[in-house]
């Protein structure tokens, strides 16, 4: 597919103590699943932080909301380490956007 305009940077959202190039590195990851959409994305929001449930072995976590030409996608993952919940929050978008038309 060839893309004709990239998908918007996200709004970003950090809860607690997330570092610059983690904030970057969920950038990079999210815009990666997102340059495969169906359609345009219109809109982006990215929230970074801590699993509200402490203790659980799962301290980090990720969520994506976008608007696909009108389709709200969203995607969330929690994991041991920062990496790990976003590049599962990654896999759950693409697996979504894959799905985007055929909910159209």
């Amino acid at each position: 597919m060839t893309r004709l305009t990239a998908p918007p940077q996200p709004q970003v959202y950090v809860h607690g103590p997330i570092r610059a190039g983690q904030i970057e590195y969920a950038r990079r990851k999210t815009g990666a699943a997102l340059e495969h959409a169906p359609r345009p994305v219109l809109f982006v929001r990215l929230t970074l932080g801590h699993a509200r449930v402490r203790g659980a072995g799962q301290p980090y976590a990720v969520a994506v909301h976008a608007d696909v030409s009108g389709l709200e996608i969203h995607a969330a993952a929690t994991a041991a380490t920062f990496s790990e919940a976003v590049d599962l929050a990654q896999r759950r978008l693409g697996a979504q956007l894959s799905r985007a038309d055929r909910r159209r």
